[in-house]
């Protein structure tokens, strides 16, 4: 057979395939709905358990009746395809029957957080023309305030308790605080007993794969959140291609799915991968629990979750045998790499078969475009595409790709892609549009690069910036650069710069530490010895915090906003 010829450029050359099968990379991805996928994927799957919640167990035929019921139901009171209908949930059986009830009527469903202010949800409703929204009960205060300026016309309303077992039920309302509240007396709310009272399991089936399925927000850690469009199929992309990778995964395994599926990582990667894969997920309310405290109560097999989870996991050190742990994998975050060698050691010294897997992705392309695996794994890499992706890195200037090693924009092609952010297309062009070799790239506003043998490499955010003036000539300073000079002290296990604002200089660079166990009592006084020697400049920090954690968004991002408040109000 001919060899194949090396050009040196990631997207001609694509070495990642050599890490798939042949019948992977010759697998053709459905052209259908979310429940379409997840349906044909469980056919033969019926009577296996779907969803532990709290005591109760669903199997798979039980969910797919609970869909059928809820989609006749909302599609009787004339929401028609194409509609937008909002979801203010956390996770629980019945955020995930009406993510794939409104996908079978081929209704978008519009995944907004509760924590979000009352500005957040107003904006997130008006842009999407949402006039009904099913929501908690802890919530519904939030939805009586601005119902009329958003012209809600129903909000239906239920308890997070609903599906639990009778007995969890009574200790959750008894001992947690989770009674259900009394609907508001508005005409408009509904409670959901009272909504889906008329069940009927007759209902349309759409089947346009390319059709909008969900909205969901960008984490906004430097900058305002964004709604955006993703279709079917790029919803359940990431899912596709995990069966794709992993076709023998045993269904007798299990999942914990513990990410709010308000965020595209929750619902692509935790709630449809394990649908995909037909094996039974373990629903937690999402970000109470850590990893250690769950896996005492379960001893999942697979677990995704973020680089601070799995840091916390490790420093707990619990005497775990974790032997029948596989997939222990995360994403959505930077992954430091001392941070990843200190975890992998705890895994490893458990008996855990596999290091951490490491993901990379963005809500603009449905969460995860890479994934590292036991037969493709490099420390310090989020992995390689997968299977149906390419990424490269380009120049930021001229767009032109740049060789294996060379750092740019990370940037990707993949069928997972955003149809664009509600009500903004100049935004949406801005960064996704076509280069001169024909193909779609996202932009990503990453900096990082790929390697020959197909990994990804991310250094962090290129917009994370700041300006600089020197005798009036002005530049930009990345955090980035501060930050790897910094990292390369050997106490320094962590660290995060922002800037503040300045008179002189126009802003200057502050530096949140987080040190190693057991340092010295001097550790501090010779960090700042070293950034004083190795930096100069607008690169020298003027103040140095140190600290035992970052401050994290709600899905579980270093908070940088809050970090640069903290700076402003302590200087």
């Amino acid at each position: 057979m001919e060899s194949k010829k090396i050009t040196g450029y990631p997207s001609i050359d694509k070495p990642w395939l050599k890490y798939y099968s042949k019948e992977a990379i010759n697998a053709h991805m459905p052209n259908c709905t979310v429940y379409d996928y997840i349906l044909d994927c469980n056919k033969d799957n019926m009577n296996r358990i779907a969803m532990k919640y709290y005591g109760t167990n669903i199997t798979y035929k039980k969910m797919f009746q609970q869909i059928n019921c809820m989609a006749g139901v909302i599609e009787a009171i004339g929401v028609k395809a194409g509609e937008v209908v909002t979801v203010c949930m956390i996770n629980a059986p019945e955020t995930a029957f009406l993510l794939l009830a409104l996908n079978k009527i081929g209704v978008v469903a519009n995944m907004v957080s509760g924590a979000d202010t009352l500005q957040e949800l107003l904006k997130h409703l008006t842009d999407a023309n949402s006039t009904i929204v099913f929501t908690l009960d802890m919530f519904q205060e939030k939805f009586e305030e601005i119902a009329d300026e958003a012209k809600l016309k129903r909000i239906i309303v239920t308890n997070i308790t609903e599906s639990m077992s009778a007995f969890m039920r009574m200790g959750a309302r008894m001992k947690k605080g989770m009674k259900p509240k009394p609907l508001p007396e508005d005409p408009r709310f509904y409670s959901w007993k009272q909504f889906f009272k008329n069940t009927s399991e007759t209902s349309c089936t759409c089947h346009d794969g390319d059709a909008p399925a969900i909205i969901t927000y960008t984490g906004g850690t430097t900058g305002g959140s964004k709604g955006v469009i993703l279709s079917s199929v790029a919803t359940f992309c990431m899912a596709w291609h995990l069966v794709q990778r992993e076709p023998d995964l045993s269904r007798d395994k299990t999942w914990l799915q513990a990410l709010p599926l308000f965020i595209a990582y929750g619902v692509t990667c935790s709630l449809l991968i394990p649908l995909a894969l037909g094996i039974t997920q373990i629903i937690r309310i999402p970000m109470q629990e850590s990893i250690s405290e769950m896996y005492r109560k379960f001893h999942p097999n697979l677990v995704i979750h973020g680089p601070a989870y799995w840091e916390k996991f490790a420093d707990d050190n619990n005497d775990f045998d974790l032997s029948d742990f596989i997939f222990p994998t995360t994403g959505g975050d930077i992954l430091r790499l001392p941070v990843e060698e200190k975890i992998n050691h705890y895994l490893q010294s458990h008996g855990c078969p596999h290091p951490l897997i490491n993901g990379y992705g963005m809500t603009e392309a449905g969460a995860g475009v890479t994934f590292s695996f036991p037969a493709a794994h490099r420390l310090g890499s989020v992995g390689v595409p997968l299977v149906n992706n390419i990424i490269a890195a380009f120049d930021t200037d001229s767009y032109i790709e740049l060789p294996y090693g060379a750092e740019g924009e990370i940037c990707i092609c993949s069928p997972s892609l955003m149809k664009g952010y509600v009500n903004s297309p100049e935004e949406t062009e801005r960064i996704l549009f076509r280069h001169e070799d024909g193909r779609l790239w996202l932009h990503t506003g990453d900096l990082g690069y790929v390697d020959e043998d197909g990994f990804v490499f991310i250094s962090g955010r290129l917009k994370r910036f700041f300006a600089y003036a020197d005798n009036g000539i002005h530049k930009k300073i990345f955090s980035l650069d501060i930050e790897k000079v910094l990292l390369k002290h050997p106490f320094v296990e962590n660290c995060a710069v922002v800037a503040i604002a300045d008179p002189k200089t126009v802003q200057i660079p502050v530096a949140y530490i987080i040190l190693k166990d057991d340092v010295h009592a001097d550790a501090e006084s010779d960090v700042i010895a070293y950034g004083e020697e190795h930096l100069s400049g607008g690169y020298r920090p003027v103040k140095y915090y140190f600290v035992d954690k970052f401050p994290l968004t709600k899905i579980g991002k270093v908070d940088y906003r809050t970090l640069e408040q903290q700076a402003t109000d302590a200087k």
